[in-house]
């Protein structure tokens, strides 16, 4: 498959399967006129690395990761390191969910504050997630 239709399969632009390749996260093969041409093999490492990015990983991580679960052996001791590093990741994203809910509550009954001073349970309740958000921020950091 060449770039342009990977591109257009994975809706990112060619210039970054190009960035990845620079960065040895994929090898493409190359014809004879030069074309990158993208095996099935590459198309699946790309929507792991589009789905490890979208977790939060970092290239560099991804890269780490690439190299250690994906072309090497793997033994126990492998596997309880991969396990951890990804739990750890998991942990990450799980705190990540129940700030966006936290947020996500607060938004739903804004429309409701701002449209009538009588509502004032709305207004403590969204007071109080206010202040806990901010209070699990500096103890979380």
């Amino acid at each position: 498959m060449r770039g342009h239709e990977l591109g257009e399969l994975l809706h990112i632009p060619t210039s970054t399967l190009h960035y990845y390749e620079k960065k040895g996260l994929i090898q493409p093969e190359r014809e004879g006129n030069h074309y990158r041409n993208y095996s099935a093999r590459d198309v699946q490492m790309l929507k792991y690395i589009l789905i490890l990015k979208e977790a939060g990983l970092t290239l560099a991580e991804i890269k780490q990761v690439f190299h250690r679960y994906f072309h090497q052996s793997h033994d126990e001791a492998c596997q309880r390191e991969a396990q951890h590093f990804f739990n750890q990741k998991i942990k990450i994203m799980e705190e990540k969910i129940a700030r966006y809910n936290t947020i996500m509550e607060i938004m739903k009954d804004l429309p409701v504050m701002l449209g009538d001073q009588s509502l004032t349970a709305i207004q403590e309740k969204n007071e109080q997630l206010v202040d806990d958000f901010f209070e699990k921020e500096r103890g979380g950091r």
